[in-house]
């Protein structure tokens, strides 16, 4: 068996801590150091300037881990298919009593096969999870933080900024973690082929391979890209489900919908109106979308083709119930001075599972003008002078308004400006930039456009 220098390493400095008394065990204890120990190792290696060690037991610790959570999802899959696949069906000769204690032997037989696919897998020497807050360190991606310093010290740039990215996209709001990734960006030595994400999930990859085409204009190869993250995402919640149904980011399937324009192109009218339905369906606060579907609507004048697909309907039908259940738990299980909430007959109140999948939003309102020339003109002498006066202020805060009332949205001002310099709105989702000029009064734009005046709001 070839022995790594990482492994000899972790050997070697897993040695040093131990007193003579624990050597005689150390041939059954070491096989089984778990992401736990070897995160608690490689923090202590960081303090005591063992720049190697550090890196040894990082890296195996982010290896265990993703051992540990594999293996774990193989066994609930796993258990899952089989509890299911014997499940007693015949609903209809079972009264309610019953299938009350039907459901929860079902449960029962999940939990044991659970119990027998870990002891098969992981033996019984390896000790339990001790520290939930250990595994959450993982999930953030904590392990980088300390590795990227640790790859520094000993001169290995390009490792260094792999680690300070990867911590970067989990925590992008850490100054600490935009402080070091701006300071590597300076290093000489640095290219931008070192921003690599070492845990990017493979629909993530998909999605980037499928902007690549986008923007090269291969429309195929962008179609083929963005339908297989897709796929690949759900698998990728499934995961998540399995794994621990209660930290879900379903964010990640929002956003901007370049497929659309894409399918669109290639004269697949159809798919295109469909996957307008899709994101308004999980989205419905993206007035962009909402235009975009306002033009879809006049080309082809067919409302039955703004059908959401079955797939997303079902995700969007389970998140909801799914959130209407956790608002219920978090809401009505909060003790306040040793005392529950005031009971209220909701609290009595079956589940409700009849998710509309209904677009009742009012369209015609889009194509009424959100300004007139006179307030097209007071907000561009307001951005040539860059000064508000208290009117335009009032201007703005009207047509922020007039936003959220016809596109049932929370819109946010964000900028101003007629200057060549314009820099780009720095929105957490999406932006709606609208035309000042006077020959384009209240023209929605697709950016900022380098000549003329605009005003930019921030929108979900």
């Amino acid at each position: 068996m070839r022995v790594s220098k990482e492994l000899v390493a972790i050997h070697s400095a897993f040695i040093k801590q131990l007193t003579k008394t624990h050597l005689k065990g150390l041939i059954f204890v070491f096989f089984f150091i778990t992401f736990e120990q070897l995160y608690q190792y490689g923090k202590e290696q960081y303090t005591a300037q063992n720049w190697h060690d550090c890196i040894a037991f990082f890296r195996r610790a982010l290896e265990d881990f993703d051992y540990f959570v594999d293996e774990n999802d193989w066994c609930r899959e796993k258990c899952a298919r089989l509890v299911n696949k014997n499940a007693n069906t015949d609903s209809e000769s079972i009264t309610d009593d019953i299938a009350e204690v039907t459901s929860m032997y079902t449960k029962a037989q999940q939990a044991l096969c659970l119990f027998r696919c870990k002891a098969e897998r992981f033996t019984a020497l390896r000790p339990p999870l001790s520290d939930p807050s250990v595994y959450e360190q993982f999930e953030s991606r904590k392990p980088y933080y300390y590795l990227q310093y640790c790859y520094w010290k000993l001169g290995d740039l390009q490792s260094a900024v792999r680690s300070a990215f990867t911590y970067l996209v989990g925590n992008p709001k850490d100054k600490d973690a935009l402080d070091n990734m701006a300071f590597y960006m300076e290093q000489e030595g640095f290219t931008h082929s070192m921003l690599v994400d070492a845990r990017q999930m493979k629909y993530e990859a998909s999605y980037m391979k499928g902007v690549e085409a986008y923007n090269g204009k291969d429309w195929h190869q962008c179609v083929m890209s963005f339908e297989e993250s897709m796929e690949q995402f759900f698998e990728e919640e499934k995961k998540c489900r399995r794994i621990c149904e209660d930290k879900l980011d379903w964010e990640t399937i929002e956003g901007v919908n370049p497929e659309i324009t894409i399918i669109l192109t290639m004269n697949r009218g159809r798919d295109a109106c469909q996957s307008v339905a899709n994101s308004i369906l999980l989205n419905p606060l993206d007035p962009i979308m909402r235009r975009n579907k306002l033009f879809y609507m006049k080309k082809y004048e067919k409302d039955d083709l703004f059908k959401p697909s079955e797939k997303i309907m079902a995700f969007h039908r389970r998140d909801t119930i799914e959130r209407t259940f956790l608002n219920f738990v978090d809401e009505r299980f909060k003790y306040e001075n040793n005392e529950l909430p005031a009971e209220r007959a909701e609290d009595r109140l079956p589940l409700n599972t009849e998710i509309s999948m209904e677009d009742d939003f009012d369209y015609s309102q889009l194509e009424k003008p959100v300004l007139d020339d006179a307030e097209c003109t007071a907000l561009a002498i307001a951005a040539v002078f860059e000064r508000l006066s208290v009117p335009q202020r009032q201007a703005i805060g009207q047509l922020q308004e007039r936003i959220a009332e016809r596109y049932r949205t929370n819109p946010h001002f964000e900028s101003l400006s007629c200057s060549e310099d314009k820099v780009a709105p720095k929105c957490e989702h999406h932006e709606m930039i609208i035309a000042l000029d006077s020959n384009r009064c209240g023209a929605f734009l697709s950016s900022i456009d380098p000549v003329g005046c605009s005003i930019a709001f921030c929108v979900p």
